[in-house]
């Protein structure tokens, strides 16, 4: 979930993201997204072609429209094409991954790591996405993990906070204040 985006991924996404508002494509495009790095990753040959310098950028464009075309969006095959053009498509990873974001935003949903010493429950899971739906005001997409090193308690990590309820942050804190 503690993923580093660069600005100039946040860049390409927020210009796919304004044109597919415009269309009304945004969820259709990020399953596109979706299956183009699968393609992507399940080729070791293409991705070491895609970021091989030395292969031409109309050989990467013939190899993207081979691949793609009649698959997925145009607008979504130009777009690729652009991050070839421009030497970017190395980030369309991140891209994705910044792009899913703010497409989250603007639906007012957020991914919310809750960690657990245990495996939760369904009616424990349930009590805590309503606290976190109504104290976030949002939508919540839960990432269930367990870490058996918290001890006790909950640690929730949203955007670029983390609320550490745990016997071992409290454990933390107060051997911190005793070697004072």
């Amino acid at each position: 979930m503690n993923k580093i985006i660069s600005s100039v991924s946040k860049n390409y996404a927020k210009a796919l993201l304004d044109f597919t508002n415009e269309s009304g494509s945004c969820a259709e495009i990020l399953n596109e997204l979706d299956r183009v790095l699968e393609v992507i990753n399940s080729s070791q040959d293409l991705k070491i072609v895609m970021a091989n310098s030395s292969i031409s950028v109309s050989k990467k464009i013939e190899i993207i429209e081979t691949i793609f075309r009649g698959k997925i969006n145009s607008y979504l095959l130009n777009f690729l094409k652009i991050l070839v053009e421009k030497g970017r498509f190395e980030e369309l990873t991140s891209i994705r991954d910044s792009f899913s974001e703010m497409f989250d935003t603007q639906k007012n949903k957020k991914t919310v790591e809750v960690i657990s010493p245990i495996t939760l429950n369904f009616e424990n899971k349930s009590n805590i996405l309503f606290k976190l739906e109504h104290k976030l005001n949002s939508e919540i997409s839960p990432i269930w993990t367990v870490d058996e090193d918290i001890i006790a308690g909950l640690v929730i990590k949203f955007d670029d906070y983390i609320i550490d309820t745990s016997i071992r942050a409290k454990l933390e804190d107060l051997s911190k204040n005793i070697k004072r």
